[in-house]
C-alpha cells in the first residue's frame, strides 16, 4: 500500500486472467530489461557507458536505450507466456494429434470440376 496525502491507495491486479498474465509478465520483462541495461553499463560492453556518459545530454541516449530494451524484452516475456498458455508444463505443449481429438489427420484428394476453356474465350 502507498499513502498519497491522507488517503490510502491499494494497487491491485486486474481480475481478467489474460490482463493479469500480461501485467505480471510485463513487469517481469521490465525488470529483465533493467538487469540487461545495468549489465551493459556495468561491463562497459563496446565502451557504451563511456560513450553515453561523454554525450552532451547523457539522459537522452540512456532513455532511448532503456525504451528499446523494455519494449523488446517485455514483448519477449509476455509473448512467451502467452504461447505457453495451452501447454503442459512437463512436455512443453500438447502433441500434434491431441488438438483434434485422438484421430490422425490424413491428406485426401479434393475433387474439383474443371471446364475446358479456349484461349481468348472469357467464359
Amino acid at each position: 500500500m502507498s499513502r498519497i496525502g491522507k488517503t490510502q491507495v491499494r494497487l491491485t491486479l486486474p481480475q481478467e486472467p489474460l490482463l493479469r498474465l500480461i501485467v505480471i509478465n510485463g513487469v517481469a520483462g521490465i525488470g529483465i530489461a533493467g538487469l540487461v541495461l545495468g549489465g551493459l553499463f556495468g561491463a562497459n560492453i563496446g565502451n557504451l557507458r563511456t560513450l553515453v556518459l561523454s554525450a552532451d545530454n547523457p539522459v537522452l541516449p540512456l532513455l532511448m536505450l532503456a525504451f528499446g530494451m523494455v519494449v523488446t524484452l517485455g514483448s519477449v516475456v509476455v509473448g512467451s507466456a502467452i504461447m505457453l498458455l495451452g501447454g503442459n508444463s512437463s512436455q512443453g505443449g500438447p502433441p500434434l494429434n491431441a488438438r483434434h481429438g485422438k484421430r490422425e489427420m490424413q491428406l485426401r484428394p479434393l475433387p474439383v470440376a474443371a471446364s475446358r476453356r479456349r484461349p481468348g474465350n472469357k467464359s
